[in-house]
């Protein structure tokens, strides 16, 4: 948080006067790479679309640079969650006040559940996160709101279908067996859509290796529960669940919470992404 305290005076010096230039497409920036991908979908191309916190970086841990600042400093509008997530928020738009960027919350409309900021991963709820930037989108570029709402209908198909696949293969599972074992705790939402109960290793951001303790108690739970795949996730190092994995003989399985691409150039999309968790999912909690 120091870094940008120390960046407001050269975002001053480095922006002016924010300024909107006709025929040009608009400067949309998305917070975190979830809302990138939606955004672009509602979007179909008539905005530029800039995600914010590039591949490989946990969005909890990241911070603007100079070059971010000056950037959103050109924005029509920056979608954030307004959940926690991201840490950075309101410093940034006290710093961007007098450029008259507009700071959207996607999480409106949406019931929270403790401090766990990962809503998207609950399809119905991105249903609203999408509902949110058609309706901002609309607003900026009036001329094209016929065309974001059309892009919004053919997302909520698309989501509708996902929860239906989920609600059917998980539903099919007893209860007793809905239990996942992941890394952080990241995983609320889907899990209270669905039925299912997580055990986590780290807490909600999953910035620290979890203590000896508290691994053994995983190892113990596993061991206690039958339990025969656990779950990593790509931005995180996969060490200490590895450690798990080969203690009790686990298979060691990937599960996304959609924060963000491992690497430059990669493409993810939210339906592909929750398609493959389901699988996975199911692989662990599924009959053998």
């Amino acid at each position: 948080m120091k870094k940008i305290a120390i960046i407001i005076t050269f975002v001053i010096m480095l922006t002016g006067c924010r300024g909107h230039d006709m025929g040009k497409k608009t400067k949309i920036y998305t917070s975190f790479y979830a809302l990138y991908d939606l955004a672009s979908d509602i979007s179909g191309g008539m905005e530029d679309i800039y995600n914010m916190v590039p591949a490989g970086t946990e969005p909890h841990d990241w911070e603007p640079t100079v070059q971010d600042m000056a950037g959103l400093s050109n924005a029509e509008t920056v979608f954030y969650s307004g959940t926690g997530m991201e840490s950075w928020i309101d410093k940034v738009q006290a710093a961007l006040g007098d450029t008259k960027v507009e700071f959207t919350d996607v999480s409106q409309g949406i019931e929270k559940k403790g401090n766990d900021p990962h809503i998207w991963l609950d399809p119905q709820n991105a249903k609203k996160i999408c509902r949110t930037i058609t309706d901002k989108l609309s607003y900026i570029d009036v001329g094209n709101a016929l065309y974001y709402e059309e892009n919004y209908n053919a997302c909520v198909l698309k989501l509708d279908a996902l929860d239906s696949k989920y609600k059917k293969a998980i539903g099919s599972v007893p209860q007793e067996r809905r239990k996942i074992v992941v890394a952080h705790e990241a995983y609320g939402y889907l899990c209270d859509a669905y039925g299912l109960e997580q055990i986590a290793v780290e807490g909600l951001n999953g910035e620290s290796e979890p203590s000896p303790s508290r691994v053994e108690e995983t190892v113990n739970y596993i061991k206690a529960n039958d339990i025969k795949c656990i779950f990593y996730e790509e931005l995180g190092s996969p060490k200490v669940m590895q450690t798990i994995a080969d203690e009790t003989g686990c298979k060691l399985l990937p599960l996304d919470p959609f924060e963000g691409p491992a690497s430059d150039g990669e493409e993810k999309d939210y339906v592909s992404v929750m398609e493959q968790n389901l699988e996975n999912i199911m692989t662990a909690i599924g009959d053998e």
